[in-house]
């Protein structure tokens, strides 16, 4: 790094800052104008005061700026590409730099290794900060949304007994299950038995799962059922099993990689473990596609260049929002879809960036 590259970088570094602390501060006062009169209800009905109010939602969004920068990022970087190239050319300091020697690529090379440095960071804080506070933004939006909570696609295990469980849905308020299946091994083939039933719902009394149109399958007969007979199950040990009802998308890496052997069944999951790769490799492909277009040497509007730039980017999101929603329903294999915007845009941004103009 020459001391033109540290000049060049010092602007885009400033720039990117800028950027990302005006996008994050437009998220958070977007949530909070929308939601405020919610907010003041649910603080009047928890008996808070406005100072409690307001030292609980610094909390909330304190915790939520990770999640908004992962999200955010990749536009604050084309944001300070465009805007650390047009001050250079405005200056009118492209040009010789260009006189000394050095490519266009190379001058721009502090702002590519600016976007890379950032998705590393997003790649960081997803690793290591987001994950810990997903659980707390969770019960922070249940308690100042006054919504409950509903755990899906629980699975349960005893493997040492040859017993799983699995449940479409939890209701921990109501204390009812949807969807209820439960395999159960024995020693022989004949041995093996699937209870199934439409709901069940948590009987204090007698310490079991009441059934709705339970029925227990067997090698060769099949016979209604009205206990689950899982004493063990409480709504506790359900509510324990939450974590696998956290979105995929609040996990790190590792946890990620472990949901997906314990459910290889969950397209959300390989969906989100490979877009935690894809999305910080966002940062390095959108600038890629947007300098092209600063990088100019006419006079004249500059207004067609920032529309452009615009349009690339709001195309790779609409491209990667579609694919997002394909994935997570299984129409499509997920793993595809996660690398389909980076490959196509990749693509289009390795040409457009190898035809800048020196």
């Amino acid at each position: 790094m020459t001391r033109l590259d540290l000049y060049v970088g010092r602007i885009a570094a400033g720039a990117f800052a800028a950027a990302l602390a005006f996008f994050l501060f437009l998220a958070v006062l977007v949530d909070l104008l929308g939601n405020v009169g919610r907010y003041a209800d649910r603080a009047f009905k928890a008996g808070f005061g406005g100072f409690d109010l307001a030292l609980y939602l610094a909390g909330y969004y304190l915790k939520l700026l990770p999640v908004l920068a992962t999200t955010v990022a990749p536009f604050a970087v084309v944001i300070a590409g465009m805007f650390a190239v047009a001050r250079l050319q405005q200056a009118n300091e492209v040009v010789p730099m260009l006189f000394v020697g050095r490519s266009i690529r190379r001058v721009l090379q502090p702002i590519v290794l600016l976007a890379a440095f950032a998705g590393l960071g997003m790649a960081g804080c997803w690793q290591w900060i987001v994950p810990h506070v997903g659980a707390d933004l969770a019960n922070s939006e249940t308690f100042l949304r006054e919504s409950r909570t509903v755990y899906r696609n629980l699975v349960h295990e005893l493997r040492a007994e040859g017993r799983r469980l699995q449940i479409m849905e939890f209701d921990p308020v109501a204390l009812t299950l949807a969807d209820v299946r439960m395999i159960e091994e024995g020693a022989l083939q004949a041995d093996v038995s699937l209870t199934r039933a439409r709901a069940a719902t948590w009987d204090e009394a007698r310490g079991d799962w009441r059934l709705v149109d339970g029925r227990v399958d067997r090698t060769r007969r099949s016979e209604p059922v009205e206990w689950l007979g899982r004493p063990d199950l409480t709504p506790e040990v359900l509510i324990a099993q939450s974590r696998d009802t956290i979105d995929p998308e609040m996990l790190s890496y590792g946890d990620l990689r472990a949901l997906m052997v314990a459910r290889p069944t969950r397209a959300d999951v390989r969906l989100a473990f490979h877009r935690h790769i894809t999305w910080p490799l966002a940062n390095v492909l959108l600038l890629l596609l947007v300098l092209p277009l600063a990088v100019h040497y006419e006079r004249g509007s500059r207004l067609w260049r920032v529309l452009a730039a615009i349009g690339l980017c709001v195309a790779y999101m609409v491209f990667d929002l579609a694919c997002q929603s394909l994935g997570k329903r299984s129409l499509v294999d997920p793993v595809f879809l996660a690398w389909a915007p980076p490959i196509v845009f990749g693509s289009l941004a390795a040409v457009l960036y190898g035809s800048t103009r020196s």
